[in-house]
């Protein structure tokens, strides 16, 4: 078993800014990158005082995919998410695991101690897409 997990995180705002919080915060995780495209998204900002990699273009983090043990893509982008599943199977990446927005939110409401499980911010985002 791995002693340090490795994450990139891909959506920038209100469901990714509060998992970069809490993942920060432990040494027993690397975030190498987030994405998002907005260069001023609270993740961003937040990354960048924290010196991890910041791109606006999701496809230079998933090109990564070797070095990545979670790949946590919460933009509720569906063609984002479809791009993300050919890439890790044209390189057949059988290792790195897709964390969407159903398993952020739960994550988010546990770590946060709250008594219901936070609202998606994008309703149509289910599982890892078709």
């Amino acid at each position: 078993m791995a002693e340090k997990i490795t994450v990139a995180l891909i959506g920038g705002g209100r469901t990714g800014t509060p998992l970069l919080k809490e993942l920060i915060k432990y040494s027993y995780v690397t975030v190498i990158g987030v994405a998002d495209k907005d260069p001023k998204a609270p993740s961003v900002t937040l990354a960048k005082k924290h010196k991890i990699y910041t791109t606006t273009q999701p496809m230079d983090l998933v090109k990564k995919v070797a070095e990545i043990d979670i790949l946590i893509e919460v933009s509720g982008d569906s063609r984002l998410k479809k791009n993300i599943k050919a890439t890790l199977a044209k390189t057949k990446n059988t290792r790195t695991i897709i964390m969407h927005d159903l398993i952020a939110r739960l994550f988010i409401s546990v770590c946060t101690g709250r008594k219901t499980l936070l609202s998606s911010f994008h309703p149509q985002d289910v599982g890892i897409g078709k």
